[in-house]
């Protein structure tokens, strides 16, 4: 869930009408009102079309249903013994599985770290090197709509492996590996379009040429309606997840006698493997009904601003990347709390990732198991949020506080994981603890992308925003294929996944201690300085302009003298 501005509440935010302005109020005889007309106005179509997109768009069966389909078809088709490769089939999903893989054999839950690995590491290098076409120019509209048909493409084509013995799992592999990235790709350049979309709502657009209202008091407007967008647009996300999840949770328990279900195994749909193939069905069909009315509604000219002089699409975001870097340097605890979000951004991403895979293996690749804890997740997760959000405004609690109650929380589920290691029936080895994973980190895992972007935004300075807030996204999409890589590494060579709880708990410890050194008061006073340098710098830049035109225009006195005396 996206952090919403502390200075309204929701329900400001639900009652205000970004229409209340009409298109004769903007002055176009002013500078600033020809921008704003060289753009056309958002209407409530186009913004409608936005907030169901994101409906539609809730990531739920890319993290679970393709999951599960790819880990079952890897049973399948893999082998017991790597000696004897020849014997496919591994009967027992919590048992030793092992498929091909590169020119020798991997695990199963090795093999799916991979896939997640090679899917962020791919994406951080699209993103860095042409997520600068999200931004400027009009290649957002059609990267969005070409890689968002992609992403239904890829949840609806694994039907035809619903007969499949597993012969075909890389098929499914490759199906995941696309469907992820593009996936990826529709929410980088779906988030890149909120900000033109709210600059152009009618209230927006006349205070932006209104050329009464001062450059600060533009900005608030702007950032205002910046964040009542993305905070209703996340909330109509997390209103697709519960309705995809709550359709789903009621279809599973449909009575079902078409396959034959081990013994003490309710005969329902959500236990039988073919639910599975039903429900990405589902999730990409519902995407595709809610994706239509944006790309519909989307006016002519909706463009980015243009690519600034002397750029490239392929060089802007490694030049950004490296700019970012070395104006953080300046910034002594900015610089660190990257160093620290790092960290315990990985620890969640790759809980979630071990999570998915233990789950399948637990399970059976169950998707009725699959739909309820998702349910209980998309549930937790909202009261997590709001309850973090009552006693920070309630208590007082300061965010880095607030951001070190949800690490130290969120830790809990790495050392009750470490017990996995040992034991055979402790650690995330029942179904019961599944259940507790997903209500505990719905309701104080969730809300750590919402209190690290504030505790970011206090960190910055005004008017780096973009700058580091875009290195931010870079270290998330770099962070998040290191668990998996070393994880999956040791489940090879160990053949337990559940060894990579030490590292996810590491991760998480170390983090935290980095997350201690960041005073917060300290980082201010940077700021201020840095403000104040600022200030010196145009003040002196003023003065030597002033002391320039000054000279000038003495020099161009004497001149005139001496004409004047020659002419005598």
């Amino acid at each position: 869930m996206t952090d919403i501005d502390l200075s309204y509440s929701l329900k400001d935010q639900l009652r205000a009408d970004p229409f209340a302005s009409t298109e004769d109020q903007v002055d176009d005889t002013t500078e600033a009102g020809k921008i704003v007309k060289s753009q056309p106005p958002a209407t409530k179509w186009e913004l409608w079309g936005y907030y169901l997109y994101y409906n539609g768009n809730n990531g739920f069966t890319m993290n679970s249903y393709m999951t599960n389909i790819l880990q079952s078809l890897a049973f399948q088709g893999g082998f017991v013994d790597p000696l004897h490769p020849e014997i496919k089939g591994c009967p027992d999903s919590q048992g030793p599985c092992f498929v091909n893989w590169g020119v020798g054999s991997v695990p199963v839950q090795s093999m799916m770290l991979y896939l997640q690995a090679i899917s962020f590491s791919i994406q951080f290098t699209l993103f860095t090197s042409f997520g600068s076409l999200a931004d400027y120019g009009k290649w957002n509209r059609y990267i969005l709509l070409t890689s968002t048909i992609i992403t239904c493409a890829c949840q609806i084509l694994p039907i035809v492996l619903v007969n499949d013995d597993g012969t075909h799992w890389n098929g499914m592999l490759a199906l995941d590996l696309i469907g992820l990235i593009a996936y990826g790709t529709t929410l980088v350049f779906y988030g890149a379009a909120f900000p033109t979309l709210s600059d152009n709502l009618p209230v927006v657009r006349q205070a932006r040429a209104d050329p009464q209202k001062s450059k600060s008091e533009k900005m608030a407007v702007v950032e205002r309606w910046r964040n009542h967008v993305s905070a209703i647009s996340t909330t109509f996300s997390n209103i697709g997840f519960l309705v995809v999840t709550g359709v789903l949770s009621g279809a599973s328990y449909y009575p079902w006698s078409n396959y034959t279900f081990p013994e003490g195994t309710e005969a329902v749909l959500g236990n039988a493997p073919i639910f599975n193939y039903i429900a990405t069905v589902v999730c990409g069909g519902y995407f595709v009904i809610f994706m239509l009315p944006y790309f519909i509604a989307q006016p002519r000219g909706r463009r980015g601003p243009d690519l600034p002089p002397g750029e490239n699409h392929l060089t802007i975001g490694w030049k950004s990347v490296i700019q970012a870097v070395l104006e953080a340097r300046r910034f002594r605890y900015l610089f660190i709390y990257i160093f620290a979000y790092f960290l315990f951004s990985d620890a969640v991403s790759t809980t979630n990732q071990m999570i998915g895979i233990i789950q399948g293996n637990i399970t059976n690749f169950s998707a009725l198991q699959t739909t309820i804890l998702n349910l209980a997740s998309a549930v937790t997760s909202i009261i997590g949020c709001l309850f973090f959000l009552y006693i920070s405004k309630q208590f007082g609690v300061r965010t880095k506080l607030n951001l070190i109650i949800i690490i130290v929380l969120s830790g809990v589920i790495a050392v009750w994981g470490c017990f996995g290691i040992g034991l055979d029936n402790f650690g995330f080895k029942n179904t019961w603890e599944l259940w507790f994973f997903y209500v505990w980190s719905g309701l104080f895992t969730a809300p750590i992308w919402a209190w690290q972007q504030t505790m970011l935004a206090e960190l910055t300075p005004k008017g780096k925003e973009n700058l580091f807030f875009g290195l931010f996204g870079v270290v998330n999409k770099g962070s998040a294929w290191v668990g998996p890589v070393i994880i999956g590494a040791l489940t090879q060579k160990t053949s337990n996944i559940y060894t990579g709880w030490a590292v996810v708990l590491t991760f998480f410890v170390v983090g935290l201690a980095i997350l201690f050194f960041v005073d917060v008061k300290k980082a201010k006073l940077e700021i201020e300085q840095y403000y104040k340098e600022v200030e010196e710098q145009e003040l002196a830049k003023v003065n030597k302009d002033n002391i320039g035109n000054k000279l000038q225009l003495e020099s161009s006195s004497v001149e005139k003298i001496l004409v004047e005396e020659v002419r005598a």
